[in-house]
Parts: C-alpha cells; structure tokens; sequence
C-alpha cells in the first residue's frame, strides 16, 4: 500500500527564502523537478529527499512526513500540561516550547502538548517545523515589545516575532537558560546603582551577551483621576485603606517601588505584604482603571494607555539582552533595523518612550560570569 507523504518543502524553502532555483542548484535537480515535489506531482527518492534537506539545512523528516501521522515535536519540559497552548522554538538547535497562558491567548499558538513525562514534552505541531524555526522569542514587561514585534511581523523578512510578557528578571532567566532569543530589562542594583548589567551578569549565561539600549521610560504611581487629592505621592502609600497593587519579584517595578519606600521611610512590608499582585505594566494600569486597586507602579505608557494620572517617580533604561552569536542572524539584525526607523521611533515616542540613544550598545557580559565591559551607564 503506496503511504502518501505531507509535503512541506515550498513552506521550509520560503521560510529560508530561496527560490525554486537556488534550491534545484544545491540539490543538484533541475527547478521543474523542485516544482514537481513541491506540488505534489513527484515522490522523491530517499537520496532526493536527502539533497533538498541539506540544502535547506533540516532533516528529511521536517519536510517529508506521512500525512496519516500527526506532526509532532519533542521539547524540553517547562510546568505544561497536556492541552496546553505553547509557542515553539529553535534555540541551540534544540526545540523549546513555551506557554500562551494568559496574555499568550493573543497569539495563535504553534502547538498543543500531547504529553508531558518527566523532563520532556511531546507538542503536535499546529504550525509547520519551517514556520516555527523562524519564531524569534522576545521576552520582557515592556509593552513597546508587543508593539515592535507586530510591527515586524506585518512586513515581509526574515523572521516571526513572538513576545512573551515576563518580569526582568524571568526574562533573563529564560535567556540563560536557552528559553528566548532577546531579554528586556530594566533593574537597578540597590546597593551599587549600576543598571541591568549586574542583574544580567549574576545570571551566569554560557554565552556572551550584549545589551542594547530599547528606550529610555519613567516609572511611577498611577492613580485614578478622581483620586488626585488622596493619592499625590509616596507618602500617601501608607494612607489607611489605600490598596496597593504590586508586581511579582524579580520585576523592576517591585523593585522601584522597594526602594520608594524606604526613601519615604516606610516599611517596604506595605509591598511585600500586599495580596494584589499584578504580572505586568499593563495589568498593573488595568487593575486600576478597573477600581480592583487604588494605586501602583507602572510605566508612563501604561497609565496613558488606561487614562490614569501618572506621578514620575524615576526615570529608567530598558535595555535588550541579546546573545553575541546572535547579533549577525539577519532576523535579529531586522529587528534592529526596523527598531531604528522613523514610523516605530514616532509611535514608541508618542507614548512617553525616549529613543535618542535607541539601538545603542551599553555593555558586553562575557559568558560564565567571567568578565564586564561597560561602555556607559
């Protein structure tokens, strides 16, 4: 009995975008033999099938699958579930996937776990493996990510950006362990005042990695209109009844808000203790809006975008972790280069973001912790 094969050589091939001709060269095939397999016309043989891989830099099975089998992948185990929703993606030339939970619902997933034993994951793939290998990891709080990546993944290019909102501190998490392709961060150390390099530093990546500056932003408390004459400022934190919103640890926020607080000289257990948690700028400002709290630290972005009053508190840096070894993958140097262009500069301005030193390079973290080079603070 004759197995028919699901067929995804045009999808890997203008996933790579090489033509049909290119392909039929490195394969050593004529392009209407190319044309034929990709339509359906033509079996290829095993040493055929062998040829188009190499030259797409994949394996057999990624293009040619029987169709009565579902498309599968094996990944690394992450806390998921059978039926969860994940993204993938191909990072150290290993599969990792990555849950669509909560604001994840926005994006269209890439698979859904099968089965989760032990230390790995089995996901059926939604999306084909091509597709997926393309899938660029953007992880980070700052809203200006989301904007960034739809405004790449509205044009043509290498590349398909998924941003995956963390705290800092989970972002640089997930970059050391090889969960992400780029990190935001903006974390000040309390004891020294250096910013993100040492946080970055303390997370021991293998690789080395460079920062790159995204904007710079201010933080502060946001607050509903109608509360301007109960909420004016840090000292009114501790006002009876005031409910405090705060972000899990490890993000920046928490940590600014922290450090609010002893300035002010009140107990930082006003946001250690408080049982409204927010995981996120964006969450924070929505928990406001919606009177489930009364106040917050969030971004100026995020209380522009809820229509809440906006009192500074500090102005910071957000900076981009990227790999080094990355930096020349033309999906990341698309980023860069969409980044500095005038239509994002305009819209990531418009909502309070400061770009002057956008796409600047800050510092330069060696891999296992080794060594530091810092340009500028």
């Amino acid at each position: 009995m004759a197995v028919t094969l699901r067929n995804r050589v045009r999808e890997r091939r203008e996933a790579r975008e090489v033509s049909q001709v290119d392909l039929a060269k490195h394969a050593q095939l004529t392009r209407q033999s190319i044309s034929a397999i990709e339509a359906g016309r033509a079996v290829p043989s095993v040493e055929v099938a062998l040829r188009i891989a190499t030259a797409l830099d994949c394996q057999v099975e990624e293009l040619f699958t029987p169709a009565s089998e579902q498309a599968q992948v094996e990944t690394e185990q992450a806390s998921l579930r059978a039926t969860d929703r994940v993204a993938l993606a191909h990072i150290d030339g290993r599969w990792v996937s990555l849950s669509l939970a909560g604001d994840g619902l926005r994006l269209a997933a890439d698979g859904v776990v099968v089965s989760a034993r032990s230390r790995r994951v089995v996901v059926e793939r939604l999306r084909s493996a091509a597709e997926a290998m393309q899938n660029v990891i953007l992880t980070g709080c700052a809203a200006g990510l989301g904007l960034l990546a739809d405004r790449l993944n509205s044009r043509a290019g290498a590349g398909r950006f998924l941003w995956i909102p963390t705290s800092s501190a989970a972002a640089i998490d997930a970059l050391a362990r090889g969960r992400a392709h780029i990190a935001g961060v903006h974390l000040t150390d309390p004891k020294t005042g250096e910013v993100n390099v040492s946080d970055v530093r303390r997370a021991g990546s293998k690789e080395a990695l460079t920062l790159l500056t995204l904007a710079r932003w201010e933080a502060g408390l946001v607050a509903r209109p109608q509360d301007a004459d109960r909420i004016r400022g840090p000292a009114d934190l501790a006002r009876r009844g005031t409910r405090l919103v705060v972000r899990e640890q490890g993000a920046g926020a928490q940590r600014l808000l922290e450090q609010v607080l002893r300035d002010a000289g009140l107990s930082v257990d006003l946001a250690r203790n408080s049982r409204l948690k927010a995981f996120g700028h964006l969450d924070v400002a929505r928990s406001v809006a919606m009177n489930a709290a009364d106040v917050g630290v969030a971004t100026r972005d995020a209380a522009m975008a809820f229509g809440l009053r906006f009192i500074p508190l500090a102005e910071e840096r957000y900076d981009l972790v990227v790999p080094r070894s990355l930096l020349a993958d033309r999906r990341i140097e698309r980023l860069f280069d969409v980044l500095g262009s005038s239509a994002v500069r305009r819209e990531l301005s418009s909502l309070g973001y400061d770009m002057a030193h956008s796409g600047e390079r800050v510092a330069e973290v060696s891999a296992q912790r080794t060594d530091i080079r810092t340009r500028h603070a």
